[in-house]
């Protein structure tokens, strides 16, 4: 089984995201322009208009009008793959940010160039959607908001067992001579028939990075270090939860502006309905009036 070495796993993972956020979505952006790109194309050349015609018929055809033109491209899908996209970038810069601190810069960027792409695709490349009123992203909300939460334990555990942080902070808080046998002091041996370079069965002492007594038992400093561990998983996720939910209290989603004006016109909107209700209930009356009065004079000559 592959194990972190001695300075930690944070290398290794850094490596990885920065393959993830430099090459992946370099080749997203290039396919998801590609790939419209060969559907218009494709939908063009199968259209009835361009199966036949002369070199006179295809340009009056290519002056036609825009709304002409646009039926002949490749059909809109669904924006799930967008907004799986999106959220699958959120969870990689925030769950793992603390070995890429610079993810965000990366995921930043990438959003400003998708724009511009995204904006090429959906005007040019694919047949206008029909557009639809929502109140919001709807269900993906949620989701962002549980990946949030899990980006906070998962960062402390990113922290605390996979980087060497916590060991040497409690390493300097038990022996006085800070670091300088902090790698003599996590290295076990074992004494037995080993085999040399040349390849020799000898017996000696060999050396590994690990928390192991002579006989193979687990050390005692494992098993504290298992415990100051933990312990700082649940005092960061608590102390950066106390922190996100008071900025959350104290910073409104709706600014107090914006929310006096969105209540001044719902009131307006229902006094105007108000009024109209009003204004058609004296049509209403005046018309029923009327009738009345046909009534009584068709009555007179009855």
């Amino acid at each position: 089984m592959d194990t972190c070495g001695p300075g930690g796993c944070l290398g290794e993972l850094a490596e990885n995201l920065a393959i993830i956020f430099l090459g992946k979505q370099i080749m997203n952006n290039f396919q998801e322009l590609l790939i419209p790109m060969m559907k218009s194309w494709w939908s063009r050349r199968k259209s009835n208009q361009y199966q036949a015609g002369t070199d006179s018929e295809q340009i009056s055809i290519s002056m036609t009008t825009p709304w002409e033109a646009d039926n002949d491209l490749a059909e809109q899908e669904n924006l799930f793959p967008e907004y799986l996209e999106m959220v699958i970038q959120y969870g990689f810069a925030t769950m793992f940010v603390v070995a890429f601190p610079i993810a965000p810069l990366f995921a930043l960027i990438n959003n400003v160039v998708e724009i511009r792409l995204d904006a090429k695709k959906y005007t040019e490349l694919l047949k206008r959607p029909i557009p639809i009123n929502c109140m919001s992203i709807g269900i993906w909300y949620g989701i962002l908001d549980y990946m949030a939460a899990i980006a906070i334990i998962t960062n402390a555990f990113v922290i605390a067992f996979t980087s060497d942080f916590i060991s040497q902070i409690l390493w300097k808080y038990n022996h006085d001579d800070g670091l300088a046998t902090y790698v003599e002091g996590h290295l076990s041996s074992f004494t037995g028939v080993i085999r040399n370079s040349e390849g020799v069965e000898v017996n000696d002492t060999c050396k590994y990075w690990d928390y192991r007594l002579e006989h193979g038992e687990t050390s005692l400093w494992w098993w504290k270090l298992k415990a100051v561990q933990f312990v700082f998983v649940v005092v960061f996720e608590h102390f950066v939860f106390t922190i996100v939910r008071l900025i959350d209290l104290l910073i409104p989603d709706i600014p107090e502006k914006l929310e006096a004006l969105i209540h001044l016109e719902d009131s307006f909107a229902r006094e105007m309905m108000k009024e109209v209700i009003e204004i058609d209930l004296e049509k209403l009356e005046d018309v029923r009036n009327r009738v009345k009065v046909k009534k009584r004079q068709r009555q007179k000559y009855d």
